[in-house]
């Protein structure tokens, strides 16, 4: 099967991760061609064909549409994968011109308008669903690979992990806020990069815990962090099916998560909490923490098959194969 991934973007965060690493893993058996901004390329396999766009023009620009449009064509894919959306804004204005059919992901519970219309979405839980209107809803999980982590060198105190971009709906302000009042020793390490690196820096210098708290920016080796550390926590405001989530479930001993969409599917409710109880859920997990580890273990013994990656790439060519039967007729 030729498959197209097409992603308009120019950072890496979860959702980003997750496409790169579906292209890699579909191209182990497909011809699958990437296009996207240069600064995705270099963490694709070599299997996986990379066109570089030029995210700088805009979707209107007819010389951009042109070009992307001789890139399809020439290609000859049997379906197209759309990830964000000015993604889908410039397939919509090509639809007419290719034959290619195509499908989008709805990575997140934000009604979009660039999602209506669209016959084919893949949505990753039933929140997500519930933002769109397609002919054709399949839901998919997504999944990473399992790498084998390391121990590393972390303080010898109880240590907290959060993983994600450093942007506001990741809610780190709160978490760094709770932590702050914690009544034991603890280290909270924050690994991502984003926007929101300064005002999180000066956070933790107003409220004198800089000794307390690292940001050590995106890191490769997400696992080894979340492995080497007492427990894993995700303050965000939404999300939609999150990455450090799954990533939590392979690694982390404890993962505890605001009631967001993804978290609320998978999480008892001993592990969820509320974004203005937080530093007494960690002190609870703290003094219970067996206990803990336990209703954890528990959630891995259920979900670990079903979010690898592997098993994400199969539904997916299952998808695809469904759409282009579809089209047939």
């Amino acid at each position: 099967m030729k498959i197209v991934q097409i992603l308009h973007g120019d950072s890496i965060g979860g959702m980003e991760k997750f496409c790169i690493d579906l292209s890699n893993a579909l191209s182990k058996e497909h011809t699958v061609l990437f296009v996207g901004n240069k600064f995705f390329k270099q963490y694709l396999d070599d299997s996986v064909y990379f066109v570089e766009m030029d995210i700088e023009k805009g979707r209107n620009n007819i010389f951009f549409l042109w070009w992307l449009f001789k890139i399809l064509k020439n290609f000859k894919a049997d379906i197209i994968h759309l990830h964000k959306q000015k993604s889908i804004q410039i397939i919509k204005r090509l639809k007419f011109f290719i034959d290619t059919p195509f499908i989008a992901t709805k990575h997140d519970i934000q009604k979009k308008k660039s999602f209506y219309g669209l016959e084919y979405v893949a949505t990753i839980t039933e929140e997500t669903s519930k933002t769109v209107k397609a002919k054709y809803d399949f839901r998919i999980y997504n999944g990473i690979d399992f790498k084998k982590p390391q121990k590393i060198d972390m303080p010898k105190v109880f240590n907290i992990v959060a993983v994600g971009g450093l942007r506001k709906v990741k809610g780190y302000d709160n978490l760094i806020k709770s932590v702050s009042l914690l009544n034991f020793d603890y280290h909270l390490t924050i690994v991502g990069e984003g926007e929101e690196r300064k005002n999180l820096e000066d956070l933790v210098d107003r409220l004198k815990i800089s000794k307390k708290v690292s940001l050590v920016g995106f890191k490769e080796n997400v696992n080894d962090y979340l492995f080497s550390s007492n427990i894993q926590i995700i303050s965000s405001i939404s999300e939609g099916f999150s990455l450090a989530m799954i990533e939590g479930i392979f690694y982390s001993s404890v993962l505890l998560s605001t009631k967001v969409s993804g978290c609320i599917d998978i999480l008892p409710d001993e592990l969820l909490y509320d974004s203005d109880n937080l530093t007494k859920t960690i002190e609870m997990v703290y003094q219970n923490y067996d206990r803990y580890k336990d209703i954890f273990a528990n959630v891995k013994k259920e979900y670990l098959e079903q979010l690898t990656m592997q098993k994400c790439k199969d539904n997916y060519v299952d998808v695809y194969r469904k759409i282009i039967e579809i089209e047939q007729y």
